[in-house]
């Protein structure tokens, strides 16, 4: 198999692209040592990277964080978070840039990215229900998988050397499956993380993890794959996949919600882009994997909130779980999108699955993202209002 032969000969020449460690973590680290820190030298060591003040900025004020009137200076935005919190943040936030790097595996990168910040955000929601290390349950959560960012990078050097290499979709997810424990090493020693995390790194997998920490990593998976498959995940759902009892159910289900105003906040603005197949890694024929079936056909329109332009989905068939949409302008796959339907005040998370272009137009696929009962069973009403006008 000529990919694995490009990752085994990587590994075998200490060719791997990794990252280096957040700096601006780094800075935080140093600064919160001190046993007499001041607020001013911690806004001190953020304020040099303003992606990530940006960050802050719009976590504080996300649903996630918000308590109260919106914050605008980076002070306010810490006290709101928490200092415990802004080294993990700090991390979070190097990794999204990292992941958002250009490529011919652009999207794919996006997908691991959401999936890993979304399984940081389960495991640090679990961590609280059980009185864990919340912190340390989110940067495990976040790395756990973070040797697939590692092999794409590979998978890429790899077609720009060769010109007549393909990666079937098959092949690459099989490669990232199989390989990312490795992988994530690699990234764990050249970080120096923590003997706690490269367990979790190098285990998350196993059928019966020995510690409590990649337990806890194993299950935020599990979740998310659920996410991924489903509009949302209720406690009745949680309890079936987790084991736990209701109560920690019900105060894991409430969370969930709120995740994708997290994750959001590191991604900025959805940002739109011409629907490209890349040849490398072209779409199999048919729906791509977790995308909805949407054979009901109904007429809505939805709006991109947050978005730099007006833009409009003009839906021409939905389910309980996802929809096909028109839009002029496509959307980038693997994006998490916020999309309020026209004439109501329903809004819903979704993630942009596949973008093709037709003709003058282009055709979404897209799949809702951590419904609350409550927005789910808001978004099935409009679909069996607009079904019955179409009719």
């Amino acid at each position: 198999m000529e990919l694995a032969e490009a990752l085994a000969d990587a590994v075998q020449k200490d060719s791997v692209r990794v990252p280096p460690y957040p700096s601006t973590a780094m800075k935080l680290q140093k600064v919160m040592a001190q046993p007499d820190f001041s607020m001013t030298a911690l806004v001190d060591a953020m304020r040099t990277d303003a992606v990530f003040a940006g960050n802050i900025l719009r976590l504080a004020n996300s649903p996630f964080y918000r308590r109260g009137d919106a914050v605008t200076s980076l002070g306010l935005a810490v006290g709101r978070i928490g200092t415990k919190e802004l080294t993990r943040l700090a991390m979070a936030a190097s990794v999204s840039n990292a992941a958002s790097a250009a490529g011919p595996l652009a999207e794919l990168r996006r997908g691991v990215w959401r999936r890993s910040l979304t399984a940081a955000l389960v495991a640090e929601a679990l961590a609280r229900v059980d009185g864990s290390d919340a912190g340390e349950a989110f940067v495990a959560g976040l790395l756990h998988d973070a040797g697939k960012l590692l092999i794409i990078g590979c998978i890429e050097d790899a077609l720009a050397k060769r010109s007549d290499l393909r990666a079937a979709p098959a092949t690459v997810e099989a490669l990232l499956e199989q390989e990312h424990a490795r992988f994530g090493l690699i990234l764990s020693g050249r970080w120096q993380l923590p003997v706690a995390l490269a367990q979790v790194i190098a285990t998350h997998h196993d059928a019966a993890p020995a510690d409590a920490l990649t337990r806890r990593v194993a299950l935020a998976d599990r979740i998310v794959e659920a996410l991924e498959q489903q509009a949302g995940v209720d406690a009745r759902a949680l309890e079936a996949l987790t084991g736990l009892p209701p109560p920690a159910c019900e105060r894991l289900a409430a969370s969930i919600p709120s995740i994708p105003s997290a994750i959001s906040a590191f991604e900025g603005d959805a940002a739109t882009a011409e629907a490209v197949v890349t040849p490398a890694l072209a779409p199999e024929p048919g729906l791509p994997t977790g995308a909805a079936p949407s054979t009901r056909p109904v007429a809505l329109t939805l709006e991109l909130k947050g978005a730099a332009k007006p833009t409009l989905l003009d839906v021409r068939r939905a389910d309980a779980h996802g929809f096909v949409a028109l839009a002029k302008d496509a959307l980038q796959t693997n994006r998490l999108v916020e999309l309020q339907v026209q004439g109501t005040p329903v809004k819903v998370w979704a993630v942009v699955q596949r973008a093709l272009k037709r003709g003058e137009v282009h055709e979404l696929h897209c799949t809702l993202f951590a419904a609350s009962p409550e927005v789910a069973r808001q978004w099935s009403d409009v679909l069996e209002r607009s079904a019955r006008a179409a009719a």
